[in-house]
């Protein structure tokens, strides 16, 4: 089972946001670039984290509502801490956690729906797998050009985000670039 978090610890705005070291090395090790990363986990953030999930060779890839609210900004208002569901080190903090949009709203976003949709597709967790009726989301493009680079490259939030043709020893799809 992989999880970027859960009702226990920080959600993946939270936990990009909590430490600013762990963030730097997190961006310079495992997304590749010496740029300084941003402060706020930005939905192209959150897309590369979860796709590595996705990816992976886990049975089981869960994600919380909040994590996947984070491929969208208009989600991203509310500060980052409020997502917590249990603090474990507080008696007083239990099960809090209220989402702050309706599901008639997040039924309506088709944006979201395709985000979600591609990346599960793309990441062969789609079954029975549909390929063939993929299409690029708003956010995704493939193209042979990003082939060239086997490294994933995080160039500025307003870059592209490049995959390598393997995540974790697994075969993905081919390569997503993220605008």
């Amino acid at each position: 089972v992989c999880a970027p978090s859960c009702h226990d610890c920080s959600t993946l705005r939270a936990w990009w946001e909590e430490d600013e070291e762990r963030r730097q090395r997190f961006f310079k090790n495992v997304m590749e670039s010496d740029e300084l990363p941003p402060d706020q986990c930005v939905p192209e953030v959150a897309h590369f984290i979860i796709r590595q999930h996705i990816e992976s060779p886990s049975m089981w890839a869960i994600f919380p509502l909040q994590d996947l609210l984070a491929l969208k900004e208009e989600y991203t208002a509310r500060p980052a801490i409020e997502e917590t569901i249990n603090d474990p080190t507080n008696p007083k903090h239990y099960w809090r956690y209220r989402a702050h949009v309706t599901l008639e709203s997040l039924n309506k976003d088709n944006e979201l729906k395709t985000i979600i949709k591609d990346l599960v597709r793309w990441g062969g967790r789609s079954i029975p797998p549909e390929d063939s009726q993929v299409e690029a989301s708003p956010i995704s493009t493939s193209s042979s050009a990003d082939a060239v680079s086997e490294k994933q490259q995080f160039a500025g939030i307003s870059e592209k985000i490049s995959h390598p043709s393997e995540s974790n020893g697994v075969p993905s799809k081919g390569p997503l670039a993220v605008r």
